[in-house]
C-alpha cells in the first residue's frame, strides 16, 4: 500500500473538534480507527491546551515582573529629587546626541544647608535645550547626594517592559509547544507506517478477493 493512500486515509488526520474528541476517548464509530488514530486526536486536541497555559504562565511572569520592578521603582524613587540647576555658561550640542550640554550649578538640599559637613553646592555638565545660555534654570534630577541621578521610572514604562517579558516568555513556550507536537507526531507516523504493512496483509487477500479465488492462476 503506497504511502500516499495510507496518509489519505487515516481517521485521525481530519475531522471536527468533537470527532477528534470522541477518537480521543475512545468512542469512535469507525471500526477502522486504530490506537494510533487516537494517539494523533490526543495530540491535536492537546496543543490549544499547551497554548492557553503558555498564554497563562507568560501573563503571570509579566505580572510577577511589574510586580517587582514597581517595588524598585518606589524604593528608588525615594532617593530621587528633583532641583533646578542654573546655567554658568552657554549650552555646546552634544555632537552624539538629541540635546546639547552646558556647565550647572545648583544646590541640595535646596534650603541651602550642609548635609555631612559639607555645603550643599553642586556642578557639573547637565543636558539642557539647545540654545540656553548662561543663568538658563533647568530642572534635573539629584541622588541623596546630590549628584545627578536618572529619573523614577514612569509606571507606563514599566508596563511596557513587563509586558516585553512577557511576550518573550509566550513565544519561548510556543516554540516549545511546536517543537513537541511536531516531534510527537513524526514518532507516531512513523510507528503508523511500521504497523500499516503487516496489517495490509492480513487484510489485502480478503479486502481484494484473492483468498477466495481458486488456486488454479484464473483471474
Amino acid at each position: 500500500m503506497s504511502a500516499a493512500f495510507v496518509s489519505h486515509s487515516r481517521p485521525g488526520s481530519h475531522g471536527s473538534v468533537a470527532a477528534h474528541l470522541r477518537r480521543a476517548v475512545g468512542r469512535e464509530p469507525n471500526p477502522l480507527c486504530r490506537p494510533v488514530d487516537r494517539s494523533r486526536s490526543r495530540l491535536l486536541l492537546s496543543v490549544p491546551l499547551a497554548a492557553a497555559l503558555s498564554l497563562a504562565l507568560a501573563t503571570l511572569v509579566a505580572l510577577a515582573l511589574l510586580a517587582g520592578m514597581r517595588a524598585d521603582a518606589r524604593q528608588t524613587a525615594q532617593h530621587r529629587h528633583q532641583v533646578t540647576a542654573t546655567t554658568v555658561a552657554a549650552a555646546v550640542d552634544n555632537p552624539v546626541g538629541t540635546t546639547a550640554q552646558a556647565q550647572a550649578r545648583w544646590v541640595y538640599p535646596p534650603a541651602g544647608g550642609q548635609t555631612g559637613g559639607q555645603t550643599g553646592g553642586h556642578s557639573a555638565v547637565i543636558d539642557v535645550p539647545s540654545g540656553a545660555v548662561a543663568g538658563t534654570p533647568v530642572a534635573i534630577w539629584v541622588d541623596d547626594s546630590g549628584n545627578p541621578a536618572a529619573p523614577p521610572r514612569p509606571d507606563s514604562e514599566l508596563q511596557v517592559s513587563a509586558a516585553i517579558y512577557g511576550l518573550g516568555a509566550l513565544s519561548g513556550t510556543l516554540v516549545l509547544v511546536r517543537v513537541g507536537y511536531v516531534a510527537r507526531r513524526s514518532a507516531l507516523d512513523r510507528r503508523a507506517e511500521r504497523a500499516w504493512e503487516p496489517a495490509w496483509e492480513l487484510v489485502e487477500p480478503v479486502w481484494s478477493g484473492r483468498s477466495r479465488r481458486p488456486e488454479n492462476g484464473e483471474r
